[in-house]
């Protein structure tokens, strides 16, 4: 292709020569015209332009041929150097092919008659044993043909014991023997105990024998590693010079690798723990709650779940077939649960527990295995929303586990898997921790007499109760007590958890409950004569981020209340460290609940302006802004005022939505005895917006709850002209309490004067009221 190349150019060179003396001769030509008529210039002086401008474009053609040819003539000269070296380039490499060739034909010659050559008398020994481990090696290898061609036409094999014990002769020996040994095995080792002895039969014929351990592991079943420990005798013999074996004598049995490896575990060991492994990863995912995918990673395609006995209401038995169902299952299981404590074991009868029990079964044909434990117990606490919420189960599951290696992924996977569920009660396992039964154990009762024309006043702990005049204790027969013992009651919790709506919200922290005549039930009722309602009045001092929920259900043996469920939720009054309750009217238990921020309101202290009323000098005055929709609790000092929701102040026909509300204090070092050997011990009066008087109006009465000694003490009710009438009260365990009060106007506590002969006494519960007056209580 080359030279082609180099043809083209040359031709070229020559067609632009060729042009370039035509040029030469074209400029000759004319140049001799030009002399001829140079002479006749005179008389052809009219052609002399045109000659003129002929000549001009004819040295103009000379000068572009003559350059062009001096270009073309380089690239010539450039080429042809180019094509010179190629030249060279070729004749060197032509005379290395030439070598080489010459050195490859020695070589295969050499082979040649190196093929033909036969063992030296002095190798044939070593011929014979390199023979054999060719075999064995061939045999490792998995090859046919790293085995036959080194057996003799009538070679035969005696094979006893394993594997493939039988008779062949070298047709069924490639055909039945090696083909049953590669398709069975996928990876063979092998190597001798000890160096093969080789014997001379004859000057060519050798016996070898050893024996030989194979380490092999089944295609079906790779986890099986098997040792066969085989006794080896062949017969080894030159023929036509080349050794071949001509029989081969194999006794095998197998052995355990720990018996050929000192230490190394059995193969049951090995798999019975990969199993064992696999299920109890299986249980601890349970209890962790891992996704669903998880929980079933192990189990195969089609495996079976058959869940057999009682489980909670949200979840069901019954058989769940192919991965998708039995995850199905666990999802539910997952959202059913918010926590899971879990462990397994297997219970033998005289109760010792022992671990999960495990069965291997090893075989080249498949690999199964089985998981016992009889008792793997479930202690779910369920999650919120979902049904028994919040209860405890403990589930107690006889589970068995089959499992089978599959060895296209490499993996043991759960077949099949059975549950036997009991569900028992917790107390059974955790013994001296009740996390399931709710029960409420008293640690304070207080109890009172009540006579329901007077009423009482009751207090247990940070709790104060005020059963109202004219409240009877109404039986389930209906029947109405108008003496019954009323009893306050405070309890410790066990297994008593947030109420579903606010689980997350809310922790319990103690309960109480009322007691008629030693009954908590809601079949008992405080209530008027007319058998309406008639709620007692409980004080709490706590915090604004405390309420309560309302429990009942279960029973009370005096000492604990054992069972019941929440039912609702409670309103209170809030005030500065106290809430009220003005509901309550059932014996029932009510459960307080703390949360982590405040619940309720209290009112918001304020500055207002308070001066004299009806001759009374101030001291002190606490103040409040009140909104009626909510109401409030007032504290001032040893005195506090419970406005209910919805009492509105009445003012120049007016219902005041929001006021200040005040608790004024005056000085009572001036105010007279009311008699019967009463003393003024303390003077107040409520102001609204910084009114005191009669022409403002409360729309409900207020309660008013005094700390004061309670001794014979009494209310009087002050205004223009001193004490205008005695103010119905409950006096008891140093409080004293108003239900009555409409109207911000003064009021009077006094309480019987001492003297030095008198024995002071005190009661539990006294109480003492007046008849009606045309006053300021309702």
């Amino acid at each position: 292709m080359a030279d082609m190349k180099i043809v083209g150019f040359a031709i070229v060179i020559v067609i632009l020569l060729i042009a370039a003396i035509a040029g030469f001769y074209e400029y000759s030509t004319i140049s001799s015209k030009y002399s001829s008529l140079q002479s006749s210039y005179t008389s052809q002086s009219s052609t002399v332009s045109t000659l003129s401008q002929e000549l001009s474009k004819a040295q103009a053609n000379a000068s572009y041929y003559a350059k062009l040819a001096e270009n073309n003539f380089t690239q010539y000269e450039k080429l042809m150097t180019e094509y010179n070296n190629l030249e060279s380039m070729y004749a060197s490499l032509e005379h290395n092919y030439s070598m080489l060739e010459s050195m490859y034909s020695s070589l295969e010659a050499n082979y040649s008659k190196l093929l033909t050559q036969k063992v030296g008398e002095q190798y044939l020994e070593g011929s014979a044993l390199n023979t054999a481990f060719k075999i064995w090696d061939g045999i490792a290898i998995e090859s046919p043909s790293d085995v036959t061609p080194y057996l003799a036409s009538n070679f035969t094999a005696t094979i006893t014991g394993v594997p493939f014990a039988g008779t062949y002769n070298l047709e069924t020996f490639n055909s039945t023997w090696l083909s049953d040994f590669f398709s069975t095995y996928e990876t063979v080792y092998f190597y001798t105990t000890a160096l093969p002895t080789v014997t001379e039969i004859n000057n060519d014929t050798f016996s070898i024998n050893t024996v030989l351990q194979y380490f092999v592991a089944p295609t079906s079943d790779p986890v099986y590693l098997q040792v066969f420990n085989a006794s080896v005798s062949l017969t080894v013999q030159i023929i036509n010079g080349m050794p071949e074996i001509t029989s081969m004598t194999w006794n095998g049995n197998e052995v355990s690798p720990s018996t050929v490896i000192a230490g190394y575990p059995s193969q049951h060991t090995l798999q019975g723990n990969v199993v064992t492994d696999i299920v109890l990863s299986e249980i601890n995912a349970l209890g962790g709650e891992f996704a669903p995918t998880t929980i079933t990673q192990n189990f195969a395609p089609n495996a079976q779940l058959e869940i057999t006995g009682t489980l909670p209401p949200g979840l069901k038995n019954g058989t769940y077939s192919g991965l998708s169902n039995i995850t199905t299952f666990f999802s539910n299981w997952d959202s059913y649960f918010i926590f899971v404590a879990e462990y397994s074991q297997n219970l033998l009868p005289n109760g010792t527990a022992i671990p999960p029990s495990v069965s291997v079964t090893l075989s080249p044909n498949g690999t199964m295995a089985e998981v016992m434990a009889n008792v793997t117990p479930f202690i779910g606490f369920v999650n919120q929303g979902e049904p028994g919420f919040p209860g405890i189960y403990d589930i107690h599951v006889d589970l068995t586990a089959y499992l089978m290696y599959n060895s296209t992924s490499a993996e043991w996977q759960i077949v099949k898997e059975t549950w036997n569920v009991n569900e028992i009660p917790i107390s059974q396992d955790t013994l001296y921790y009740n996390l399931n039964q709710p029960i409420f154990k008293v640690i304070k009762e207080s109890t009172v007499m009540v006579n329901a024309s007077v009423g009482a006043i009751v207090q247990a702990g940070n709790i104060v109760s005020i059963v109202q005049p004219g409240t009877y204790a109404a039986l389930p027969n209906g029947t109405l007590l108008s003496e019954y013992n009323f009893s306050l009651v405070i309890f410790s919790l066990q297994a008593v958890y947030p109420p579903a709506e606010d689980f997350f919200n809310y922790t319990p922290t103690y309960a109480f409950a009322f007691a008629i005549n030693g009954h908590i039930s809601p079949e008992y009722s405080l209530v008027t004569s007319s058998k309406q309602a008639s709620p007692a009045i409980t004080f709490v001092y706590g915090s604004d981020t405390w309420t309560s929920w309302t429990w009942f259900g279960g029973t009370f043996n005096g000492t604990a209340y054992i069972g019941g469920s929440y039912k609702f939720a409670d309103n209170w009054i809030y005030g500065n460290n106290v809430l009220v309750n003005v509901q309550f009217f059932k014996p029932v238990l009510w459960i307080f609940e703390t949360a982590q921020s405040p619940i309720g309101m209290p009112p918001k202290p304020v500055n207002v302006s308070v001066g004299e009323a009806y001759g009374l000098t101030p001291i002190n005055a606490y103040s409040y802004t009140v909104n009626a929709k909510t109401g409030g609790v007032i504290t001032a000092g040893n005195i506090m005022v419970v406005i209910k929701p919805g009492t509105y102040m009445q003012y120049n026909g007016e219902n005041l939505t929001t006021y200040n509300f005040s608790v004024v204090y005056y000085s009572v070092s001036n105010l007279p005895s009311p008699g019967n050997g009463q003393e003024p011990f303390i003077a107040f009066a409520y102001a609204v917006n910084g009114i005191v008087g009669t022409n403002v109006a409360f729309s409900s009465p207020v309660i008013t709850l005094v700390s004061t000694p309670d001794h014979n003490g009494e209310m009087w009710t002050w205004l223009s002209k001193g004490y205008v009438f005695k103010d119905p009260i409950v006096l008891g365990n140093g409080i004293m309490i108003n239900l009555t009060f409409i109207h911000p106007v003064p009021w009077v506590i006094t309480l019987p004067e001492l003297n030095m002969t008198s024995t002071m006494t005190t009661s539990s519960s006294s109480t003492t009221s007046s008849s009606s007056s045309p006053g300021y209580w309702g």
